[in-house]
Parts: C-alpha cells; sequence; structure tokens
C-alpha cells in the first residue's frame, strides 16, 4: 500500500514546476490522508507534528500561483489512463456529474452566494449562504462494487465580477458538460455523462452535441426526463411537395401517457434488469423521436419498474435501453462520493477569505446586486483558486484511497483491524482504506521509517532549539 502511494506520488511531481511546491503538495496531501479533526489548514500541522510556524508556509502553498488546479487534476487524469481502471460501456468510459452546495457564512468568503435546500428535511432552512460546487467523477468497478473516482470540481455560482467573464457567462449546467468533454479530450477517451433531471434541458445537450469530432460527439449524455416532457414524431413525407418549408415535427406524444398506452406501436418489451444491485423484470420502449429544445433526435427510453415509472433521454441514438437503465442507476454513486468527502474527508471545512472583498451580508436583500465590490480583483480570485486547491487535493486523496482498495483488499483489511457491525462488500470503503494508510503512515513517522515520504515530513517537523511546546497556530 505505501508503495503504491509512493507511486503515485512520484508521478505528481510533473503537475509543479519548483521542487519546493512539490515538497509541500506531499505534505498537504499525506496530513489530509492521516489527519484527525477537519479544522482548516492548522489539522495538518496537528495530524504531523509539524513545526508551528509551518503554517505560515501551508497557507502561502494554497494561495501560489506556481500551480493550478487544472495542471494538478490533468497530470491525475494521466495516473488513471495509465492504470485504466475505469468502467466502460463499449468503447466509452462513463462518467458522473452533479452539483452539491456547501454551506458558508463569511462575509469576506468570495463566491458565496444565496442557494436554495434542495433537501426534504424538514429541519433545514429553505435557503442558506454557501459555495455551489459542480463535480465529475469516473465510475469504477472493484469487485461487487461501484464507486465514482472523483476527476475535478470547482466552484460554478456567485462568480460575477471574480472568476474568468468567458466562462462565468455559462450557466451551471453547461460547465458539467464543458468539465466532461476537457477531460475525455485529456484521457484520450470518449465517454457517456449521466446525470440526474436537473439537466434534462436542451443547453445541456447542444454543448454536448457542439464540439463534434471524428467519429461523433466526444461526450454523450444519458439523463432522466421531466414528467411533463413531450416529443414528436417526424412528420411523414408529403406525396405532395407544396410551397414553404416542408413540416419538420409531426404527431406530439406526451410520453407519460404512453405507460397506459394499448397501441402496439408502442408495445413494451420485458427484461430482467439489475437496478440498485437487484434484479428485477422491467418493462421499457425505446423511441427516437424528435425534441423541440434542441431542433434535433433523441432516444427516450421508458422504464418501469417496481420503483416506479421514468424516462431517459440520451443523445446516443443506438444505446441499448438495458445498458442506459444500468448506467442511470450506478448514477447514485456521485452522491455517495459527495457524502464521503464531507463527512469523512472533511473537504467542505475551509476557511479562505479576502481581506480586499467588500463584506457581504448574511441577510440579503431580494433585489441586491449579484457582483460583489473587491478592491484587488486578483487578490480575490486567488483566494478563490485557494479554496478550489483544497478540495481538489482532497479529491484526489479520495480516489488515492479508492485506487488502492480496488488493488489491495485483503492488506488493506488486514492493516486496518478495525470492526465493522456489517461488512458491506469485499472491497473495503475508503473509511477503512484511510485508517490502515494512516497506520503505516504513523508508524513510519513515529518509528525507524527511513522511505523519502517520512524523511520529508520529518523535516517539517524539526526546527531550531524546538523545545516540543508549540503555540497557537493561528
Amino acid at each position: 500500500m505505501h508503495e503504491e502511494l509512493s507511486r503515485f506520488l512520484t508521478h505528481m511531481r510533473s503537475a509543479f514546476s519548483r521542487q519546493a511546491t512539490y515538497h509541500w503538495f506531499i505534505i498537504v496531501f499525506v496530513g489530509f490522508m492521516v489527519r484527525t479533526d477537519t479544522l482548516g489548514v492548522s489539522s495538518i500541522v496537528r495530524a504531523l507534528m509539524l513545526a508551528p510556524e509551518i503554517y505560515t508556509g501551508l497557507l502561502h502553498f494554497f494561495h501560489s500561483t506556481a500551480w493550478t488546479v487544472e495542471g494538478l487534476m490533468a497530470v491525475w487524469w494521466e495516473w488513471l489512463a495509465i492504470r485504466d481502471v475505469a468502467y466502460r460501456r463499449g468503447s466509452r468510459l462513463v462518467m458522473l456529474g452533479d452539483h452539491t452546495k456547501a454551506p458558508k457564512d463569511g462575509r469576506k468568503m468570495p463566491a458565496v452566494t444565496t442557494l436554495h435546500q434542495d433537501s426534504e428535511t424538514s429541519a433545514k432552512p429553505t435557503f442558506f449562504r454557501g459555495h455551489h460546487w459542480g463535480c465529475i467523477g469516473l465510475l469504477v468497478q472493484a469487485c461487487d462494487k461501484f464507486f465514482a473516482m472523483p476527476l475535478w470540481a470547482n466552484i460554478q455560482e456567485g462568480l460575477d465580477g471574480i472568476a474568468d467573464p468567458d466562462e462565468a457567462k455559462h450557466p451551471k449546467t453547461i460547465r458539467i458538460v464543458h468539465m466532461a468533454q476537457q477531460v475525455a479530450r485529456a484521457m484520450g477517451e470518449r465517454a457517456y455523462l449521466v446525470l440526474d433531471a436537473y439537466f434534462a434541458v436542451g443547453p445541456v445537450f447542444q454543448a454536448a452535441a457542439g464540439k463534434r469530432e471524428r467519429g461523433g460527439p466526444l461526450v454523450h449524455i444519458l439523463t432522466r426526463a421531466k414528467k411533463n416532457v413531450v416529443a414528436y414524431h417526424p412528420a411523414p413525407a408529403p406525396k405532395k411537395r407544396k410551397r414553404g418549408k416542408p413540416r419538420k415535427y409531426g404527431k406530439k406524444l406526451k410520453l407519460m401517457k404512453l405507460f397506459d398506452s394499448t397501441t402496439k406501436a408502442y408495445s413494451f418489451q420485458t427484461a430482467c434488469i439489475q437496478i440498485y444491485d437487484r434484479q428485477e423484470h422491467v418493462r421499457y420502449l425505446a423511441l427516437n423521436l424528435l425534441w423541440k429544445p434542441i431542433k434535433g433526435m433523441l432516444r427516450f427510453i421508458l422504464v418501469e419498474s417496481s420503483r416506479g415509472r421514468m424516462i431517459l433521454i440520451s443523445s446516443d441514438l443506438e444505446l441499448a435501453p438495458r445498458a442506459a437503465i444500468e448506467l442511470y442507476c450506478r448514477r447514485v454513486s456521485i452522491e455517495t462520493l459527495f457524502d464521503t468527502l464531507k463527512n469523512t474527508l472533511g473537504a467542505m471545512a475551509y476557511h479562505f477569505w479576502s481581506q480586499y472583498l467588500h463584506p457581504a451580508s448574511r441577510r440579503p436583500k431580494k433585489n441586491a446586486p449579484k457582483r460583489r465590490r473587491t478592491e484587488d480583483p486578483a487578490k480575490t480570485r486567488n483566494t478563490l483558486a485557494a479554496i478550489e486547491k483544497f478540495v481538489n487535493i482532497q479529491l484526489l486523496v479520495l480516489g488515492t484511497l479508492q485506487l488502492i482498495a480496488k488493488a489491495y483488499p485483503a492488506q488493506v483489511k488486514a492493516k486496518a483491524a478495525c470492526w465493522l457491525r456489517t461488512v458491506s462488500a469485499n472491497t473495503p470503503s475508503e473509511f477503512v482504506t484511510r485508517i490502515a494508510l494512516s497506520k503505516v503512515i504513523n508508524s513510519k513517522l513515529h518509528g525507524f521509517g527511513k522511505d523519502w515520504i517520512t524523511r520529508l515530513i520529518r523535516g517539517k517537523q524539526d526546527r531550531p532549539g524546538n523545545t516540543g511546546v508549540y503555540d497557537d497556530a493561528a
């Protein structure tokens, strides 16, 4: 396990132009993996027993302009391509995309905006202040377990006057597609992007079809449709050509009504398909129809199972219905990713703020201007970049834990030696893998470990005249 971690960290060297920056990355990466609390950057100092003055260096690392999130994650995508761990459907990778929200109450924290609470829990407020994150993951299979391996995350709302205007003008539904296209192009692969019903809008499919390459679109979209979706048959060819433009749209269909139709043209097929890890008999019907929001043809798949009725939309007109159903059932893996990221790793517990940003009201008025004033836009953008660096490094930590759990399941379980009331799968979870790696790393730090990672961390622990009494880190 430790050798695999060493190989990964060695591979990440190309993401940094300076040796010192690379060494800080290793300190931060290992600190995130072994820390026992999630109280920001200072938790790294406590976890690795670093000298107190290292805290300032850690802050400078996140604010450094010597490295970028895009450059770091591009090397991570190269590592995944080398390992070839992706689950494929045909010749395409399967990517999962979604949004998540992180409550933040900092008045001088960039990109904090008023967000609507989508949760059905009545104990949560309807609106709150926070960050709106967009994230994409790669579907990976390990034995009997599927999980979403994180690829990239960034903030996608509240960017007026802070981020690049060309990118900030795109709605957050489109930015998810652009992220998937960038990753697929960097990995030299084509992919399916599985999304939920929030993304069932015309611009998403137009963005995916806009950048066509040889062999078809780089990314095909698969999403669940809204219940009021309507589509059209192509208009029949007229027997006699008349003046004017010929009709494009034929018979209009309210697709939800087809579930109860007795017409032979809309007869459903029955098959045994895996629905959320359970084999069920499912009724389905696949139709290629015109959809007015994109003025083109899409594949609509009507599905009826024990969980109810739903309609899937795919931009791939040849996607098999069984494959589409099984892929959409795997979309829930990205929700597990968000849960692990927030509750196991504490990736959303960041506290970066900009002194140049004018403080925002915690109770903004309804028609208040969205653009916040800043005395130094460059410094404010740098703070926003530090937030994204903080989260994306923890995406790397999570992805590394998943790769080690997939490659060394028996060693992870033996080294973790932790009691679990219910063992859910043959492949250990990220929680168990983190315990195992933490024990390995701590045993080397507290023992006689002589590997290069241990020597590097020990170099940050020592300081002249160190009495062992630590002052407050912040």
